[in-house]
């Protein structure tokens, strides 16, 4: 069985051709060539993005502990709950 890569000029996919039976096996996407304009803008694009998600997941942190604290007093304020409830039921 021998194959070959072909692209089709309507659709501008890859096919697989099987030479000896003379019919597609498959087809996939063509990857777009990105001229390095492009690509330097999308690079500098990505920096901002990495910035602004670690500065998001730094303010959550700070709120974390604020919250871990705040669940922490309630806790111990509920003299009434002596053993949390279980957290899966085995029946």
């Amino acid at each position: 069985m021998q194959n070959i890569e072909v692209i089709c000029p309507c659709c501008d996919k890859i096919l697989v051709v099987d030479t000896l039976a003379k019919e597609v096996v498959s087809h996939r996407e063509r990857k777009k060539q990105v001229s390095l304009e492009e690509f330097m803008a999308s690079e500098k694009n990505k920096d901002s993005e990495l910035d602004a998600k670690f500065s998001e997941a730094k303010e959550k942190e700070k709120h974390r502990d604020e919250y871990l604290s705040k669940k922490f007093e309630e806790a111990k304020s509920n003299k009434d709950l002596k053993d949390p409830p279980p957290a899966i039921n085995w029946d």
